[in-house]
């Protein structure tokens, strides 16, 4: 019993701070990406960290799938290297009387990767569209961004601008152009700034410019000199909200027969399958040479991970296109690594048994 509270604590922990290393990675590789679709242009400056949230969200069972394994593996290979493991096989005791322990520690953790493919990862996706709607139905200055031409209201105005002042929101020398009727409008400002009134219309107003109207190769031009211009921005008619299979309950799931949804099905039940797996695979794979102080199973386990990932994955794109059948995708991937665990488990209670060691 005192191996096992031990056991399960040291679990906790390196489990624990794996999950918070590997979600600090994920939020700085996600924001990076996220910065770049702004400075493209392609999403406004506000929804930068939501979406940054949805993104993590999303990317969190598989997360929690390494850190699991790794809570697992590397507390084991520790007991291996502190020669902690012979101890207990001196004292009689196998390898596979670490299961109960680790599939105690292994269980809720999976529960709570049930739940976020299953119920919360669903409607993360249909909250993540309904915003994505929204910042689309917004006023036209969140399509703004500095140093890049940026096109709205189906083509009919193109603006750039040199800086943001993100406190305060004024952009520094402006260019906007716009096509009405036809006729070709262009307005330079050394400044401008978004506004809006209290009866909810929004309007984007230039300070200190010129605005050039007239026909492209005609010489009636007509020149505008303004201290401040006002331009009306109207909401962006965004359709209807966008589907997708990721959005779909457990219910609609399990009604639609569609390869593609069974594909989705396959990959949300997957996941915290082969976390389990994966845990009781950590045990065999935390063996250690005492002697030589090193430890292949790492290694192994590294790669048996990426192994397990990609026969999910190609599970996955086979029953989308209809190629494999869902119930041989479903337990086919698992059934391999089962049976891996199954060989590991096997090599190392007959290297580490009593009569092993008997001269």
């Amino acid at each position: 019993m005192l191996y096992r509270r031990t056991l399960t604590r040291e679990m906790g922990l390196t489990a624990g701070a794996v999950l918070t290393v590997l979600v600090a990675i994920a939020l700085v590789v996600l924001f990076i990406r996220l910065l770049g679709d702004v400075a493209r242009g392609e999403l406004a400056n506000e929804a930068v960290f939501v979406f940054l949230g949805f993104s993590l969200l999303y990317f969190l069972p598989v997360l929690m799938t390494i850190a699991l394994f790794a809570g697992v593996l590397l507390p084991l290979s520790r007991m291996w290297r502190d020669s902690e493991m012979v101890i207990w096989f001196g004292a009689g005791l196998s390898l596979t009387q670490w299961i109960r322990p680790v599939l105690t520690f292994a269980v809720p953790f999976s529960l709570v990767i049930l739940f976020l493919t299953l119920a919360l990862n669903p409607w993360m996706q249909i909250k993540k569209s309904e915003y994505s709607q929204e910042i689309k139905s917004r006023s036209e200055n969140a399509l703004v961004a500095p140093g890049l031409f940026a096109e709205s209201g189906a083509g009919q105005r193109v603006y750039y601008v040199e800086s943001l002042n993100p406190l305060t929101g004024i952009v520094r020398n402006v260019f906007m152009q716009s096509r009405i009727d036809g006729q070709l409008g262009l307005v330079v400002a050394r400044e401008g700034i978004h506004t809006q009134l209290p009866d909810g219309s929004r309007y984007l107003v230039f300070r200190n410019g010129r605005r050039y109207e007239g026909t492209p190769g005609q010489l009636d031009y007509r020149i505008v000199q303004f201290e401040r211009y006002w331009m009306r921005l109207d909401p962006v008619a965004t359709g209807a909200r966008e589907t997708s299979i990721r959005q779909m309950s457990m219910t609609e799931l399990l009604d639609d027969a569609s390869p593609p949804v069974r594909a989705e099905l396959l990959w949300r039940l997957g996941v915290p399958i082969s976390a389990l797996i994966l845990a009781v695979m950590a045990i065999p794979l935390g063996f250690v040479n005492t002697r030589a102080r090193r430890s292949y199973g790492l290694v192994v386990a590294l790669l048996l991970y990426f192994v397990y990932n990609n026969l999910l994955s190609l599970s996955q794109a086979w029953v989308a296109q209809d190629k494999l059948n869902p119930w041989v995708g479903m337990l086919a991937s698992h059934l391999l690594m089962l049976s891996a665990v199954v060989v590991l488990f096997y090599l190392r209670s007959r290297q580490h048994s009593p009569r092993r060691r008997r001269p």
